[in-house]
Order: structure tokens, then sequence, then C-alpha cells
């Protein structure tokens, strides 16, 4: 019982490891499109995203490039008011109605007014059928007018967009995000294809599109069928990793520290033993006490630096707040492992005559 006591207090310090002060998360974009407008349905859309390299910083960072392809069916000529809404969005790049560039433009535009936009609590709100309301912010909204003519248009929008991940993840897990239900607002939608252009560094980690139609090592292709009815869809990628690395993230590092502390404390207890059994090992419960304690933070900082060297090239524990943690935590371990294996030191000795 006295074991499974320190086995579990070792266990429940894993949910301390990784504390941070500090937000770890890095923000990212999440984007769809608007139409204040039931006369136009959407036969077709084809999203293409490729991931970008960015070195303006000291170190590389990684965006996505959005190129959006909306197949438009009008019954007449007609004017619309699109709205696109860039949630954190990197940067808006080039408009096209039918093959020609337009202008778009952010919605705080002095004098500017729109049916679809009102101010209500001193926030912005932006609807999608008059029903419905949704809080923006006008930074994050750009709208233009389309002149859509009778029969087959195509409206193309390409942006660059960021792509949030936790930082204290060893790999990277790059997110990807994309608003569908403005979908449902249309007069109809047809399927979306999505191809996502890894270009042989990434791949795809997790998804929530289904099964691929095509997954190659430098693409990936979804059809997405009944769009109205999903809210979004949500990917994240990260740089290809060795198949050690991924048995160790797949493990965990704290669970592989645990089992390593978990097996020192074994052969703690049994040199112990044979201390009173055969007269060896004078100083086996000393030496455990001053070892052991700190053996779980120790195989903790191992592991992790070995997947982040396998990963990311630099043998150094990722976690912000580590040392913090180890200096606060540590006499405590200490002290209560120290009593407990005494009172096992103890109990042993009793079993066996002086």
């Amino acid at each position: 019982m006295k074991i499974l006591i320190t086995a579990a207090y070792l266990l429940l310090t894993i949910t301390t490891l990784f504390a941070n002060m500090a937000n770890p998360y890095a923000p990212h974009s999440i984007t769809g499109q608007l139409v204040p407008a039931g006369k136009v349905k959407v036969t077709h859309e084809r999203i293409d995203i490729r991931l970008v390299a960015d070195t303006s910083d000291d170190y590389s960072d990684y965006r996505s490039h959005f190129s959006i392809v909306y197949n438009i069916h009008a019954e007449q000529d007609i004017e619309l008011p699109l709205v696109f809404l860039a949630l954190n969005m990197d940067g808006l790049d080039q408009v096209l109605v039918n093959r020609k560039e337009i202008k778009a433009k952010t919605m705080d535009q002095p004098g500017s007014k729109f049916p679809f936009l009102r101010l209500k609590d001193g926030y912005y709100e932006i609807s999608y059928d008059r029903d419905e309301w949704k809080r923006i912010s006008m930074n994050d909204a750009f709208y233009f007018n389309a002149k859509l003519h009778k029969g087959e248009n195509s409206i193309q929008v390409q942006y660059s967009a960021y792509m949030g991940y936790d930082r204290r993840d060893i790999q990277t897990r790059y997110e990807i995000d994309y608003l569908l239900f403005p979908s449902r607002y249309w007069s109809s939608f047809g399927t979306i294809d999505l191809y996502l252009h890894l270009n042989g560094d990434m791949e795809v980690l997790t998804q929530d599109l289904g099964t691929a139609k095509l997954q190659t090592g430098s693409i990936a292709h979804w059809v997405i069928d009944q769009v109205e009815k999903r809210e979004r869809f949500h990917i994240e990628v990260g740089l290809k990793t060795s198949l050690l690395a991924k048995a160790i993230l797949w493990v965990h590092p704290e669970l592989l520290a645990l089992i390593g502390s978990l097996f020192l404390l074994y052969l703690h207890i049994r040199c112990i033993y044979l201390k009173y059994r055969s007269g060896k090992y004078r100083y086996a419960l000393l030496i455990g006490n001053l070892i052991i304690p700190s053996s779980f933070y120790f195989f903790c900082w191992f592991w992790s630096s070995l997947a982040n060297y396998l990963i990311n090239g630099s043998f150094d524990e990722k976690s912000r707040g580590f040392m913090l943690l180890v200096i606060v935590t540590l006499p405590l371990i200490y002290l209560i492992y120290d009593l407990v294996l005494f009172m096992i030191d103890r109990s042993i000795r009793s079993r066996f005559p002086a």
C-alpha cells in the first residue's frame, strides 16, 4: 500500500509538469464567407491550402496560404455585397470576380453603412439571415461588391493565415480552421474539393474530414459533401518525424519517466531486502533516498529532450517553468519518499531476526 501511495504521488506530478505562466498558445486564423442574399447558389467550391515557411523571424515558422474558388450560378444579373470574415488573418492578397481583380475593403471605412451590420451594446454584429447575428471585429471582415451576370460566375479569394499551435508541444502541431456554416445561407451549396499541399516536409496529424480521397507525401485531397450541415473543418499538421520520435510522443515522456522511476523504486526496495537478508548493500536506503526522488524529473527531462532533439535538433527540455516546478515540488517529494521508504525499511527489517 505504501508503495502504491508513492507511485500515485509520482503520477500526480505529471499533471503539473508543463506549468506555464505565459500564454502557451499562438493565435490562428479562422475564416469563412458571408453572402447576405439568397438568390444565387454555389455549384462548387475548391480550396487549395499551401503551407509556406516564414523565416522573417529568428526561427522558422509556417503560414497557410488559401486560394478559394467559388463557382456561382445566378438566375439574373445581380450585384451583391459580399463579406469575407478573416479572424486574425495575416493578409488578404487578391479578390477576383470572373477573373477580374477588384478591391476589397475593411468594414471600418468612414461613413460606410451596411444593412447586414449593426452596433449593439458597444459591439458590431453581422447578420447572415437577419435573424441570426454574429459578433465580429471590424478589422476581421472585408467586403467587396461582386457584379455577377446571369449564368455561371467565379469568385476567387486568396489570403494568408496564421496557424495556431501550443508552444509547449515538442512537436509543433499547426492548426488550420475554416468556417463552413455560412454555406447554409446561400440558395444552395455544392460540394467542396479541399486540397492540402504538404510539399513533402509536413504531414497531417489529425483532421475531422474523414478518409481522404487521395493522400500522398505532398498532397491530401478531401471531398466535403453536405457542407451546410457542418460548422467548420479543423486540420492539424506538423513536420515529419522519425519513428523513434513518434514512439516517444505516443507513449509520452511523462509515462516513460514514471515507468523508469517505478523500476528504480523496485530496485531500491529489492536492495533494502537484500541488505537484511545477505548483509550486503549497507547504504541501500540512504543512496536510494538521495537518487530516486529526483529520478522522475530527470527521466522527464531526458525523454522530452531526446524527443525534442529528434524533432527540432535541440537536446533541451522545451517547456517553460520546468525548473521552477522542480525547485518548488522536489523538496516535498524528497520528504514524502524518505518517510515512506524509512517505514518500508523498518517493515522489512522486522522480518529478519537480529
